[in-house]
Protein backbone atom coordinates (compact mmCIF):
# COMPACT_ATOMS: atom_id res chain seq x y z
CA UNK A 1 0.00 0.00 0.00
CA UNK A 2 1.20 3.54 -0.66
CA UNK A 3 1.14 6.57 1.64
CA UNK A 4 -2.55 7.09 0.81
CA UNK A 5 -4.98 4.60 2.26
CA UNK A 6 -7.14 2.58 -0.09
CA UNK A 7 -10.72 3.75 -0.55
CA UNK A 8 -12.15 0.54 0.88
CA UNK A 9 -9.91 0.65 3.98
CA UNK A 10 -11.89 1.18 7.18
CA UNK A 11 -9.50 3.93 8.30
CA UNK A 12 -9.57 5.79 4.97
CA UNK A 13 -10.59 9.47 5.20
CA UNK A 14 -14.19 10.14 4.18
CA UNK A 15 -13.17 13.13 2.05
CA UNK A 16 -10.07 14.42 0.33
CA UNK A 17 -9.20 18.03 -0.38
CA UNK A 18 -9.08 19.05 -4.03
CA UNK A 19 -7.95 22.32 -5.55
CA UNK A 20 -10.94 24.66 -6.08
CA UNK A 21 -12.16 25.36 -9.58
CA UNK A 22 -12.51 28.92 -10.77
CA UNK A 23 -16.04 30.17 -11.25
CA UNK A 24 -19.22 28.14 -11.25
CA UNK A 25 -18.90 24.70 -12.88
CA UNK A 26 -21.01 24.22 -15.99
CA UNK A 27 -21.09 20.86 -17.79
CA UNK A 28 -22.44 22.48 -20.95
CA UNK A 29 -19.61 25.02 -21.18
CA UNK A 30 -17.16 22.80 -23.07
CA UNK A 31 -19.51 22.34 -26.03
CA UNK A 32 -19.56 24.92 -28.79
CA UNK A 33 -23.22 25.82 -29.26
CA UNK A 34 -25.31 28.75 -30.28
CA UNK A 35 -27.10 30.75 -27.60
CA UNK A 36 -30.50 29.32 -28.57
CA UNK A 37 -29.30 25.71 -28.38
CA UNK A 38 -27.57 26.43 -25.08
CA UNK A 39 -30.71 28.04 -23.62
CA UNK A 40 -32.78 25.01 -24.67
CA UNK A 41 -30.22 22.68 -23.06
CA UNK A 42 -30.37 24.68 -19.81
CA UNK A 43 -34.17 24.47 -19.79
CA UNK A 44 -34.02 20.71 -20.42
CA UNK A 45 -31.49 20.29 -17.62
CA UNK A 46 -33.63 22.31 -15.20
CA UNK A 47 -36.70 20.22 -16.04
CA UNK A 48 -34.77 16.96 -15.49
CA UNK A 49 -33.53 18.16 -12.10
CA UNK A 50 -36.98 19.26 -10.89
CA UNK A 51 -38.20 17.09 -8.03
CA UNK A 52 -40.95 16.69 -7.10
CA UNK A 53 -42.91 17.49 -10.21
CA UNK A 54 -44.95 20.11 -8.38
CA UNK A 55 -41.85 22.35 -8.07
CA UNK A 56 -41.44 24.73 -11.01
CA UNK A 57 -38.36 24.46 -13.18
CA UNK A 58 -35.85 27.28 -12.65
CA UNK A 59 -33.63 27.39 -15.74
CA UNK A 60 -30.81 29.89 -16.12
CA UNK A 61 -31.47 32.77 -18.46
CA UNK A 62 -28.87 33.90 -20.97
CA UNK A 63 -29.02 37.62 -21.63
Amino acid sequence: MTDHKRDDDIDAPYARKVPPEEGKPDQLDDKDRTAKDRQEDLVDEAVEETFPASDPATPKRIT
